[in-house]
């Protein structure tokens, strides 16, 4: 497992929707210095897809971690595997595990999220 998820957050705004998955909690960033937030060794995993501001732009997606310096190509398709304890993902041949706990309305939640903003691109695997 690369880390422990402490805070999971999604944003599914009108331009794009990001999901992030932390080893800390924001709020706890308030009471950090400025080197010890430019030095943190906070994991984090985001997934992110833009949405085009015109019909001749494409979405864009993007996979950003403090694990993996991997970009995502445009014609990689993203594997997810998602229960309430673990969230693994694959894409461009890289795989990450993130340890979770959810309750059964957050998991309902982030599958849901998953299918309707990325199911174009991402695979739900049980």
């Amino acid at each position: 497992m690369i880390f422990r998820c402490k805070e999971l957050s999604i944003s599914d705004e009108e331009l794009g929707c990001t999901i992030t998955f932390s080893d800390s909690r924001s709020a706890d960033d308030q009471f950090k210095t400025v080197g010890e937030l430019m030095n943190s060794e906070k994991k984090y995993l985001l997934i992110q897809r833009t949405y085009p501001e015109d019909d001749f732009d494409q979405d864009y997606y993007h996979i950003e971690s403090s694990e993996s310096d991997l970009e995502l190509n445009p014609q990689d398709k993203i594997i997810v595997r998602i229960s309430r304890e673990k969230f693994e993902i694959q894409w461009s041949g890289d795989h990450l595990e993130i340890g979770l706990n959810l309750s059964d309305k957050q998991l309902m939640n982030l599958e849901k999220v998953f299918k309707r903003a990325f199911g174009k691109r991402i695979t739900i695997e049980p």
